[in-house]
């Protein structure tokens, strides 16, 4: 009676492992990979935060693309952008890295040509890649609550910034921290047509994940799964936070420009949907989308493949410019 039990205690072992090393092999042949925490790498311009997941670490960092050109961070977190002593009114910028300038040199990022054309102005540039609306808007009521009273905000949008604000699972699939685990930052989603909020957290790894490429591919599929329903909050949840950005700004006696620094990205009908709402809610909107006669990457984007480069953000900075003096906020 025993020798037939373990015999059968065997017999679903061995099927069992049998079964396993198949699935890894046809994992491993449809080119998926044990999930790797060890590749995680120090960033020096990021530290950790308890609230926004990470923000803008103080001092001079290199950037990790093209010419690795050094980047200044302030003692308030803010980017450089070369203030003259005695500089008056606020302008505040949030957004992610394009809003910050990342890859370029402090004097080629669009808030440091504000800075030089409007002098009289004080150009504070607050954004931080990896950064969508909620914690744009988080940061923004930091500042506002430190003292800040900005004349203008202006929030860097990028359509994507809305996958970002409810973590769909390929931004979490993209987002890692400082340890290597996947990594949830700070994000919102809609229920009876409120936002929720939830604070950032680290996905942990299941166990043998880092052994095996089928272990991995099933929790990434869990994990789509769990968060299949994020696509569809995507446009609802931005609007709701471009809402209530703009009653922030307003409720401190300022102004809120959304603008669009880029204006592509997979989901066109989601963007649609944001600039719609925001149309009907009267928030002030720039479409800034670069679109000069120079369009080879390797003289307009950062390393010919990164970040955008000097050329668009003399643009951003000719456009937003523009709009500043039309609307009575600069001369």
């Amino acid at each position: 009676m025993r020798s037939k039990a373990a015999l059968w205690s065997l017999t679903i072992a061995l099927t069992a492992a049998l079964v396993l090393g198949l699935g890894e092999a046809i994992a491993r042949m449809a080119h998926a990979r044990a999930f790797s925490i060890s590749a995680a790498q120090y960033i020096g311009w990021a530290m950790p935060d308890p609230v926004l997941g990470w923000r803008n670490n103080p001092g001079v960092h290199p950037a990790d693309e093209g010419a690795h050109e050094p980047m200044t961070i302030l003692a308030d977190g803010s980017r450089a952008t070369g203030t003259p002593a005695g500089a008056g009114t606020t302008v505040l910028i949030v957004g992610c890295s394009f809003a910050e300038g990342y890859g370029v040199r402090d004097d080629e990022t669009f808030a440091w040509k504000l800075q030089q054309r409007f002098p009289q102005l004080r150009i504070r540039d607050f954004g931080v890649p990896g950064y969508g609306t909620y914690q744009s808007l988080v940061l923004l009521r930091e500042a506002m609550a430190q003292g800040i009273q900005p004349a203008l905000v202006i929030y860097g949008f990028l359509p994507f910034h809305a996958d970002r604000n409810v973590l769909t699972s390929s931004m979490l699939e993209a987002f890692r921290a400082f340890g290597g685990e996947r990594f949830s930052p700070p994000h919102v989603e809609v229920r009876d047509g409120k936002l929720e909020t939830f604070p950032p957290f680290v996905v942990s790894a299941w166990p043998l994940e880092e052994q095996s490429a089928l272990i991995t591919l099933l929790h990434q599929t869990e994990l789509r799964v769990r968060l299949a329903n994020r696509e569809k909050q995507r446009a609802e949840a931005t609007s709701l936070l471009l809402a209530q950005m703009n009653q922030l700004v307003e409720g401190a006696h300022g102004r809120l420009l959304v603008a669009t620094l880029w204006d592509g990205g997979p989901d066109p009908e989601t963007y649609r949907r944001v600039t719609a709402d925001m149309r009907r809610a009267g928030i002030a909107q720039l479409n800034v989308t670069y679109a000069g006669a120079e369009t080879r990457p390797e003289k307009i984007l950062v390393g010919g493949t990164g970040h955008p480069g000097a050329i668009i953000h003399s643009w951003w900075a000719d456009k937003l410019g523009q709009w500043m003096v039309e609307q009575g906020i600069a001369k």
